[in-house]
């Protein structure tokens, strides 16, 4: 009986957080992130009186060879707005930890950065809205990325 009970809070407490108003990943093909490789997302916004929290959501191997990942991030919106951000996605702290959660004991060797980009903004109009992601790196190739996404959150400010 007590598990019961026990069972009833924990989807409880659960179902309370509020699901995302936006949230995908791509795959990054064969793990290595080419320049040319620029993935998007699109999703709709009806709401502009609330605030929202955007994440860049990155999933990289220990074989990631930076601290940070730098990129270009377009965001379209009705009407024909658009704005280009150069992003720094700190992955790992000064001595080299990463920042993202493990996924699991048998995947200790990937991580999940969940990366605030933009924090308490409204979206001006409702609509389509776009992102794209463009690795800014120095290097063509980048070893290591499993995967990239965004997460569209609305905020708790």
């Amino acid at each position: 009986m007590r598990s019961i009970h026990l069972l009833g809070w924990v989807l409880l407490l659960t179902g309370c957080s509020e699901a995302p108003v936006f949230q995908a990943d791509v795959a990054i093909p064969e793990g290595t992130w080419d320049r040319v490789f620029k993935p998007s997302f699109t999703f709709e916004i009806t709401d502009t009186l609330a605030k929202h929290d955007v994440y860049i959501d990155v999933r990289h191997t220990g074989e990631y060879p930076f601290s940070d990942l730098f990129l270009f991030v377009d965001l379209e919106g009705p009407g024909g707005r658009h704005a280009r951000d150069t992003v720094e996605c700190l992955l790992a702290d000064p001595t080299g930890a990463w920042f993202g959660k493990g996924q699991g004991f048998i995947f200790a060797d990937r991580y999940k950065a969940h990366v605030l980009y933009k924090l308490g903004d409204r979206f001006p109009a409702s609509g389509t809205y776009s992102v794209s992601m463009e690795q800014a790196m120095r290097t063509e190739k980048l070893i290591g990325v499993l995967d990239v996404g965004i997460s569209v959150m609305r905020s708790k400010q």
